[in-house]
């Protein structure tokens, strides 16, 4: 209660800067320790206020940083209206609440197609912009490596095997996991890079005014071209029909030729097996969201996620060997959802 009412001191300190404040409410947010709230004025104006754990210690640097990148290439983000570094206080322009995850689910065929086309092309002018683009940020000096990946392969062990499901795998078992994730991470890390998003679905993209905006951004880093592909269309929260994933599959392969050095089937391979990497890693973390953080918030996506691993590795039979352990260690577990 005393973290609230500081953090709401903090809030009000800069919101009187901007006119008389009317009320404010609590943003659902993300996995992170930030804090999101709506500020409505009296004017009837809102903007959203993203607040800092530890005001002062400058962690927001990273994501002003980015968002300055991106609004510069004209990739579509949230306006930065006000800083605040001493009360670790960001206000951002407020794009409303019409998350992908929620008018996708209203929209019918049509729309859904256009609304996903839409998405996609965002991946696009992003990869485009920022390869044309003379500016750096802080982005390109980081890279989904195989240390990086393998460090969320082990974050799911730990997280969601040990810690939410329990599970404490034979000598046997851990050594074909292990060399499951270690053939996967090798591949992705030896492709070409690209920036990313880096976590890019239907709950960081807003659709405001027919335009598509990305939220969330402050964790780009370098990465193959597949990854916020398979991010969006292998989503934990949202299940797209097979015909829609393959479509914009292709839609992205043949508008993005120039980006990419090889052919169909091996860029094919690789979104699999991204989507593979990517859907294991947000396992770990709703693993750790709900053993560690004691938070139910993601548990619903659990079965998603593991129905999104399971269809992908059935598309590929060179990983035929590793089923049996997966479905044990990933799959099953996926399927017992208990109260937090």
């Amino acid at each position: 209660m005393s973290e609230n009412r500081t953090i709401l001191d903090r809030l009000i300190k800069v919101a009187v800067n901007f006119g008389p404040l009317s009320r404010f409410e609590p943003l659902a947010g993300d996995a992170s320790t930030r804090k999101y709230f709506r500020l409505i004025f009296k004017d009837g104006t809102s903007a959203v206020a993203m607040a800092l754990p530890n005001p002062g210690a400058n962690e927001e640097s990273t994501f002003l940083e980015i968002q300055s990148f991106l609004e510069n290439l004209l990739v579509p983000v949230p306006r930065i209206f006000a800083h605040d570094p001493t009360a670790g206080i960001v206000i951002l322009e407020d794009l409303g609440d019409d998350l992908l995850e929620i008018v996708g689910r209203k929209a019918d065929a049509q729309g859904l197609e256009h609304l996903y086309l839409l998405a996609v092309d965002n991946i696009i002018l992003l990869q485009k912009s920022a390869l044309a683009g003379k500016s750096r940020c802080s982005a390109f000096d980081l890279a989904f490596d195989e240390p990086k990946l393998m460090w969320e392969m082990d974050f799911f062990l730990t997280h969601f095997v040990k810690g939410w499901a329990k599970n404490t795998p034979s000598s046997v078992a851990l050594a074909e996991l292990n060399s499951f994730f270690r053939k996967i991470c090798q591949e992705l890390a030896s492709e070409p890079r690209l920036i990313t998003h880096r976590d890019y679905h239907s709950r960081n993209i807003i659709l405001n005014n027919g335009r598509l905006y990305m939220i969330d951004f402050q964790d780009a880093r370098m990465g193959p071209a597949q990854y916020d592909l398979a991010s969006l269309l292998r989503d934990s929260y949202v299940s797209l029909p097979e015909d829609l994933v393959e479509k914009l599959i292709d839609y992205y392969f043949k508008n993005a030729f120039y980006l990419l050095n090889h052919d169909y089937d091996h860029f094919r391979r690789i979104f699999d097996i991204m989507a593979l990497q990517r859907n294991i890693k947000a396992l770990g973390t709703f693993g750790y969201q709900a053993s560690v953080k004691g938070s139910s918030r993601y548990l619903s996506a659990i079965p998603g996620t593991a129905a999104n691993i399971s269809y992908t590795l059935k598309r590929r039979p060179e990983f035929k060997s590793y089923f049996s352990v997966l479905e044990e260690n990933i799959l099953s577990p996926s399927l017992l959802i208990p109260t937090v």
